[in-house]
């Protein structure tokens, strides 16, 4: 289309908008008389604005899109014209994918790094204001600089002859919309789908945007599993203070206009008024109810009857829609009703909040879907991903039965020397250890209940000391470890020394094991299994500017350094990646046994943490903290906090105020650092606790000891 064409459209179409608007705030009998008089003797201009005037008024006060983007290109003709085959900017375009009223999607080939795009056409009515057209692309620029897996990436805004369009990746999938179309979503898909959905919008909320519009339709899962919030299109910089919203009408997109989709905008949004994280809330809680009910939460026969059901009525109880009697289907109800609250104060607060709940539910289902599939271990201590080995927050299983009756098949005699062969290793573990703790104590010229030489070095048993001794032992040594992390010296309170030494003695109790079962190894055999893994993590954390102590200890409170190691999750490798994160950092699933590849993404992904958590990381406890609970509920944790007298931005501070916390963190997140710090302090001071091999940062040292 010629610029000058554009440019024409452009003009006649403001005096058009102008007068719409004008006749908007008068009674609506007088708005026709008032349209006939403002267009004086230009039949042309009447008919357009009596025509779009008509439109608004047919579908009612509270529309499903304005009046101006839904009828624009009816008055003024198809003005996009069909573009397959030519060329705008450096994007070649290839096919129509959709078109409406906010303008045509094609699919094209950036001819520049060769890959396909989805490019945005947007009609020349939409941008003729000069002033939406900057408010446009100030705010289309705000999304094109979020860069997460689950939002579409905006890859450029621009201008090509007058076309104004917007580039996107191009994703091959389903919406919402298509997936649930033939049959029903299952209850774990349908939690999978919530919770990566409301991941996207935390990292697009924690960038002051609004996506306003969020509905099945803008939501498309990928066929690896990969869900993507799609159209930012009407999304809106959230106002972060009392004078940006000061002007009139700071509330609304333009006056008279209600963006968004009938159904799924919250109350607040179809009434007209300021909307802000809590209005995306609402509209995914839609989404969700749908996924499970089938039907939308608020849909009747038309539109002004489904904008009456979402500011007056209640939608049905989940349960009550199916008679569902599925595990999860009580506790998803309740989430979801408190997404949908008409009074912004009473729903979720945040998303984060939001996103908390939903992963607790899924690790539920996860868990009672173990437990139904597998035999579990009674008892015992085991390793998890992204929890600590020694809080049973994983359940293993036992040997299989396949094996167990192989073992039982095995001849008498096999048995008999398998038994005398352990009875004499039992033996000489016992005598080594009693000579070790004899020699030990020879050099230490204390008394066992004076004073320790709480220093790294130090050669006095932890079995010798008292409680006294213990603790001022773990106090001197959590700092020296804070300082290999690079942090500040903290003093810990004694509740949070106590905690540390709480893990401390879960791994001690196993100093003497002969146990193979994970989770019951000797402490021995577990930190053995480090060395020929230290020279690679050492160098893939060093090139990432990431303190080598984090690679060091990760896999020790994650796997118990197993390579392989998977928990019922599907937390899978040395630094236990499920197979998302893993894909997220160039790790296919068949190679996260791979140590070589692991551990590099390991170090990219706590380096990425580090970068998101901006300030927060002046504490790298707190990037421990991200490792367990994700950045988002770290940034979370400390918003609850920021307002406490005694508010320090480093983990023990939210470990000293955990009651006022989540209970996530309160039973999983508030034990992940003590247990880390316990593993360092263990792995830092061997000659305390018995180990047979040096501190392990020093055999991290050496690239030639080991290979």
């Amino acid at each position: 289309m010629a610029k000058e064409q554009i440019n024409r459209m452009s003009d006649r179409w403001r005096q058009v908008e102008e007068i719409f608007q004008l006749a908007l705030e008068l009674e609506p009998t007088a708005r026709i008389g008032y349209v006939k008089q403002a267009c004086d003797d230009d039949d042309e201009l009447r008919c357009d604005t009596l025509s779009l005037l008509s439109a608004y008024e047919e579908a009612g006060e509270f529309i499903e899109e304005s009046a101006i983007s839904k009828h624009g290109s009816a008055l003024f003709g198809d003005e996009t014209f069909d573009l397959t085959a030519k060329l705008v900017g450096h994007y070649r375009v290839l096919q129509l994918i959709s078109a409406g009223g906010m303008g045509r999607v094609y699919l094209a080939l950036d001819e520049r790094l060769n890959r396909q795009v989805a490019l945005k056409i947007l009609p020349s009515y939409y941008v003729s204001d000069p002033s939406r057209l900057k408010r446009f692309q100030q705010e289309a620029r705000a999304a094109s600089s979020l860069n997460h897996p689950n939002l579409l990436t905006v890859l450029e805004v621009g201008e090509f002859e007058g076309i104004h369009f917007i580039a996107t990746e191009f994703i091959d999938g389903q919406t919402i919309r298509e997936l649930a179309a033939n049959q029903p979503i299952q209850l774990e898909r349908v939690l999978d789908i919530a919770v990566q959905t409301a991941t996207g919008l935390a990292v697009a909320h924690a960038a002051g945007i609004v996506h306003r519009d969020i509905k099945p339709e803008n939501i498309m899962r990928r066929p690896d599993g990969i869900v993507k919030i799609l159209d930012f299109g009407i999304a809106k910089l959230r106002e972060s203070s009392a004078t940006d919203q000061s002007a009139e009408g700071a509330a609304h997109t333009e006056a008279g206009v209600i963006l968004g989709t009938v159904g799924y905008m919250s109350p607040e949004q179809a009434r007209g008024l300021l909307v802000d994280d809590r209005s995306d809330i609402w509209s995914l809680g839609c989404v969700i109810y749908e996924m499970v009910a089938q039907t939308p939460p608020f849909l009747r026969p038309t539109r002004i009857d489904t904008l009456v059901a979402v500011l007056e009525r209640d939608p049905l109880p989940l349960s009550q829609n199916e008679g569902d009697t599925r595990a999860g289907i009580k506790e998803l109800d309740r989430i979801v009703s408190k997404t949908l609250q008409k009074d912004q104060t009473e729903r979720y607060q945040t998303v984060t909040e939001l996103l908390s709940d939903l992963k607790g539910l899924q690790q539920q289902l996860l868990l009672r879907t173990a437990q139904s599939e597998m035999t579990l271990v009674p008892s015992g201590e085991v390793a998890g991903g992204g929890s600590l080995v020694d809080d049973l927050s994983c359940i293993l299983l036992k040997e299989s039965h396949t094996k167990s009756s192989r073992w039982r098949t095995r001849s008498r005699r096999a048995y008999l020397y398998a038994a005398y062969l352990a009875l004499v290793l039992l033996i000489l573990t016992l005598t080594g250890t009693l000579l070790f703790k004899r020699l030990a104590s020879s050099h230490n010229s204390q008394a066992s209940n004076g004073p320790v030489d709480a220093h790294p070095g130090t050669t006095k048993l932890w079995f010798d000391m008292n409680g006294a001794e213990r603790t001022a032992f773990i106090d001197e040594q959590e700092q020296h470890i804070s300082e290999m992390l690079g942090d500040r010296r903290v003093k810990l309170n004694d509740e949070a020394l106590g905690a540390i030494r709480g893990h401390i003695d879960r791994y001690v109790a196993r100093t003497e094991s002969t146990s193979d079962e994970p989770g019951k190894e000797s402490l021995n055999l577990i930190y053995s299994r480090a060395a020929p893994f230290l020279p690679e993590i050492r160098r893939a954390f060093a090139a990432r500017k990431v303190p080598i102590i984090i690679g060091i200890y990760l896999p020790m409170i994650e796997s118990e350094y197993k390579p392989c190691f998977r928990n019922i999750i599907g937390a899978t490798g040395l630094f236990q990646f499920m197979p998302a994160t893993a894909k997220r950092y160039g790790v296919a699933q068949q190679d996260m046994c791979d140590v070589s590849q692991m551990t590099p993404a390991a170090a990219h992904y706590i380096a990425d943490l580090m970068a998101e958590l901006g300030d927060d990381s002046q504490s790298m406890t707190l990037v421990l903290l991200g490792y367990n609970r994700g950045e988002e509920g770290v940034r979370y944790a400390l918003r609850e906090l920021r307002d406490h007298e005694h508010y320090e931005r480093n983990f023990w501070a939210l470990y000293a105020n955990r009651e006022k916390l989540d209970k996530g963190f309160q039973t999983e997140n508030a034990n992940y650092v003590p247990g880390f710090f316990a593993a360092a302090i263990i792995g830092e001071n061997p000659a305390v606790f018995g180990l047979e091999q040096p501190a392990l940062s020093t055999l991290a040292e050496s690239d030639s000891s080991f290979k």
